[in-house]
């Protein structure tokens, strides 16, 4: 390998400076109920999100689950995009959000650093709450196996990414029997890109030969027909992930955890569920489901 390089902004930045107001449901009149007490909220709900893709679709996603946030809190709702996991950690840690979703890896460092607590998690099917990891190529690279991936440009999302990173890696050293410090040496150039949807376009542009995603961005780019998924190839996919968690901070007080509960797991938009894959909506969580991460962490001597 000859160099390892970053596609995405530096982690340092904590949080990108676009923030989104719940919209019209702050025009509106709240009526409370008397269900929570609200005497210890802040004025303000921050929820953090990592850009899959362009910031002003999402945006726009976005606005009927932040309206209903809010109808559930009674208070001002804002979205907050985050440069990779890692800033996102860092905002939670330093109180400049309340809720975020995390990758399963990047959600265990953020309960360690940042007091992280997993309530719930969006699924396709309640039945089944994990996902997996591909390794992916295009059909004309010549990579057919994990083999086939030596000597090649190899594209990995983001140190602190379960799928992106942490499970196909602990893959990886296992299907070519060597250790974490030779992995990366086994290829050409490494780079993390700093999003799943980065990397495939990386694959599809012939940027970098293969790439590590979640098989949840597959899905999508697929059913979105984005111009060149018809060339991917799957090379191989890892056992059983926990899904991403919500997160909110441990600090927060009681009842407001317990409407950001509320609130999740009764939103039901079918156009925004479906978009994310979130076919059966939110459903609870609790950090027992990650010690797995915590295990191949270990594995890995993270």
């Amino acid at each position: 390998m000859r160099r390892v390089l970053w596609m995405a902004l530096a982690a340092s930045v904590l949080l990108t400076a676009v923030a989104v107001a719940g919209g019209r449901s702050e025009e509106k009149s709240f009526v409370d109920d008397g269900r929570y007490d609200r005497s210890d909220w802040p004025e303000v709900v921050r929820i953090g999100v990592l850009p899959e893709e362009d910031q002003a679709v999402m945006m726009e996603r976005y606005q009927p689950f932040l309206e209903h946030v809010e109808g559930v809190l009674g208070v001002k709702t804002e979205l907050f995009f985050g440069n990779d996991f890692t800033a996102m950690v860092e905002a939670m840690r330093f109180e400049h959000i309340e809720v975020s979703k995390f990758g399963p890896s990047a959600y265990v460092m953020a309960a360690e650093r940042a007091g992280a607590e997993a309530f719930v998690q969006g699924v396709r099917d309640a039945s089944a709450p994990t996902y997996k990891s591909y390794i992916i190529a295009r059909d004309d690279s010549g990579i057919d196996t994990i083999e086939d991936v030596l000597g090649r440009n190899f594209a990995w999302v983001d140190p602190a990414s379960g799928s992106g990173y942490l499970f196909p890696r602990a893959m990886m050293l296992g299907a070519l029997d060597t250790t974490d410090e030779k992995m990366d040496a086994l290829f050409e150039n490494v780079i993390f890109s700093g999003g799943h949807d980065a990397s495939v376009r990386f694959v599809i542009n012939g940027d970098v030969d293969a790439a590590a995603v979640s098989d949840s961005q597959i899905q999508r780019m697929r059913a979105a027909e984005f111009p060149g998924m018809e060339n991917i190839v799957v090379v191989a996919e890892t056992d059983p992930i926990p899904r991403s968690p919500e997160a909110y901070r441990s600090n927060l007080p009681d009842s407001l955890k317990q409407a950001l509960f509320d609130a999740y797991t009764t939103f039901d938009d079918r156009d925004f569920l479906e978009a994310h894959n979130y076919h059966d909506g939110f459903v609870p969580v609790t950090d027992a489901a990650y010690d797995v991460v915590r295990d191949t962490q270990q594995r890995l001597g993270l």
